[in-house]
C-alpha cells in the first residue's frame, strides 16, 4: 500500500490524472480499464504508467476509503438482513466480525482484514489486463 495521502499528492494530481484516479475509485464506474482510459482520453501505456505512481495510488486509496466508509451502514444492514433470512455464510461472517466464532477473539485490525477479504470475495477486485 502507498503511504498516507499528503497535501502535495493532492496538488500533484491534475487534469486527466486526477480524473483517472477518481474514475478508478468511483464504485459507479463499472467499465473496463480500456473504457476508463479511453474515457479519460489517455493511451494504454500512459494509463498503466500512471496507476503505478505513488501519488495516484495514495489519492485513489483515499477516495476508496471515503466511498467505502460511506457505505458501511448499508453493508452492515445487508449483512443483518441475510442473517435474519437464515443465510449460514452471513451468520458465520457476523460471528467472525463480532469475535464470537471459533475459540479466539478477533482484534479490530483482524476484523477490518476479514471485512476487506469478505467484501473482496463478494464484489471482486477491479482488475482488467488488456
Amino acid at each position: 500500500m502507498a503511504g498516507k495521502l499528503t497535501k502535495s499528492d493532492k496538488i500533484e494530481l491534475k487534469g486527466k490524472k486526477l480524473k483517472m484516479a477518481e474514475m478508478l475509485a468511483n464504485p459507479e464506474f463499472v467499465g473496463t480499464n480500456k473504457e476508463l482510459y479511453e474515457t479519460v482520453g489517455i493511451s494504454h501505456d500512459t494509463f498503466y504508467k500512471w496507476i503505478k505512481e505513488d501519488a495516484v495510488i495514495a489519492y485513489t486509496e483515499s477516495l476508496i476509503n471515503k466511498y467505502t466508509d460511506g457505505e458501511l451502514g448499508a453493508v452492515w444492514k445487508a449483512l443483518l438482513h441475510k442473517c435474519r433470512s437464515g443465510d449460514i455464510q452471513a451468520i458465520k461472517l457476523y460471528f467472525e466480525l463480532k469475535g464470537r466464532y471459533g475459540n479466539k477473539a478477533v482484534t479490530k485490525d483482524e476484523t477490518e482484514d476479514i471485512i476487506a477479504d469478505k467484501l473482496n470475495d463478494i464484489f471482486g477486485v477491479y482488475d482488467d489486463a488488456d
